[in-house]
C-alpha cells in the first residue's frame, strides 16, 4: 500500500527552521503522514540524522530543472528562491505516495491537520484566491508570446495559494502536468511574480481540474492576525517577512527552536552566528515586503 507524504524544501541556510516542522508534526499530528520529505540543496548527514530521530524524513537533493533560464522577475531572483519550484515535484512524487501534503516551513502547526490526507470530492485540495492576474507583473501583457496564450486561460478568473496544498495519486494525468509547469514556468518567466501560484492556477485552469477548498482562517492565519479566541485556527503562518526566527516572536515557536539545539544538538540559523554575511539580498529579504522588492533593485 502506497504512503503518505507530507512535504517541504528550502535552502540548506534555513534548514532549522524545517527541523523545527518537523518538532511541530511529531507533536501536533503525528498521524498526519508516513514520511516527511525535504527538498534540499545540501543539508549534513549528521543534521538530517538528527531531524530522522523526531519524525521519519526522506531527504531529497533538488535538482532545480530552471538552471539555464536567466530572465526570470526580481521577485524570484532577489526575493525568492529557485525552491519555489520544488513544489512542483509533488507532481512526480505521486507515482510513490496515495496522498503528499505541501506545506511552507515558516508556520506554526496549532492542531491536529490530519484530516488533510482524508480525499474530499476531487483530487486535490488548494487554498482558494480570486484574480490570476495579481499573481503577474504587467510585463505579461507587453510580452508577445504570453498575449498570445490569453484566451488559454482566464486572468480575471480563480487562482490558489501554494502555502499550504495537498494532492491524491488519483489526479488525472499527473506526469503531464508536470511537465506542463516546467514548460510554462520558462515561457512566462521574466512576468512572474508568484512564480508558481501563477503556474499551478494556469495549469488547473486549462486542464479544468477542480479541487477541494481549503480555508484561509483555519490553515493560513498570519500571526498578527490571530485573535483571542482562535479555536478554530490550525496553522500560522508567517508569510512575508519577519520569520519566527528573524524578529517575529513566538514563544511557542522559540520552544520547538529551543528544543531542537538543546535536545537533538542541532544547527542554528546563520543570524546567530559571529560568521554571518551581509548581503543585498539578505538585507532586503528582512527588512521588506516581497511586493517593494522590484521599487528598490530599480
Amino acid at each position: 500500500m502506497k504512503k503518505t507524504a507530507i512535504v517541504t524544501g528550502g535552502t540548506s541556510n534555513q534548514f532549522p527552521a524545517m527541523a523545527v516542522l518537523a518538532l511541530n508534526i511529531a507533536d501536533k499530528c503525528p498521524s498526519i503522514a508516513d514520511e516527511l520529505i525535504i527538498f534540499h540543496d545540501g543539508i549534513p548527514k549528521e543534521e538530517q540524522k538528527k531531524v530522522n530521530q523526531i519524525f521519519p524524513t526522506v531527504f531529497i537533493k533538488y535538482e532545480n530543472p530552471f538552471n539555464e533560464v536567466d530572465n526570470f522577475s526580481n521577485e524570484v531572483k532577489y526575493y525568492f528562491s529557485s525552491f519555489l519550484f520544488c513544489k512542483y515535484e509533488l507532481l512526480k512524487l505521486l507515482d510513490s505516495y496515495e496522498c503528499v501534503i505541501w506545506t511552507d516551513y515558516d508556520v506554526l502547526i496549532k492542531q491536529d491537520i490530519s484530516e488533510l490526507k482524508i480525499k474530499g470530492k476531487f483530487d486535490c485540495k488548494f487554498l482558494p484566491e480570486n484574480l490570476l492576474a495579481k499573481k503577474f507583473h504587467k510585463s505579461f501583457y507587453w510580452n508577445e508570446e504570453c498575449v498570445k496564450d490569453l484566451n488559454t486561460f482566464d486572468m480575471f478568473g480563480d487562482a490558489i495559494c501554494c502555502g499550504l496544498f495537498v494532492l491524491f495519486d488519483t489526479l488525472p494525468n499527473y506526469h503531464n502536468l508536470y511537465e506542463k509547469c516546467i514548460q510554462l514556468t520558462k515561457k512566462y518567466a521574466n512576468s512572474l511574480y508568484l512564480p508558481e501560484e501563477a503556474i499551478y492556477s494556469i495549469v488547473l485552469q486549462q486542464e479544468k481540474i477542480l479541487y477541494d477548498k481549503l480555508e484561509f482562517s483555519k490553515y493560513f492565519v498570519k500571526p498578527e492576525e490571530e485573535k483571542i479566541d482562535n479555536s478554530s485556527i490550525k496553522i500560522l503562518h508567517a508569510a512575508g517577512q519577519p520569520k519566527f526566527w528573524n524578529g517575529r516572536e513566538n514563544t511557542e515557536w522559540n520552544k520547538y527552536y529551543n528544543t531542537w539545539f538543546s535536545k537533538y544538538n542541532g544547527c542554528k540559523f546563520e543570524t546567530e552566528k559571529k560568521k554571518r554575511k551581509i548581503t543585498l539580498k539578505k538585507i532586503i529579504k528582512c527588512l521588506l515586503p516581497y511586493g517593494l522588492v522590484k521599487i528598490i533593485i530599480k
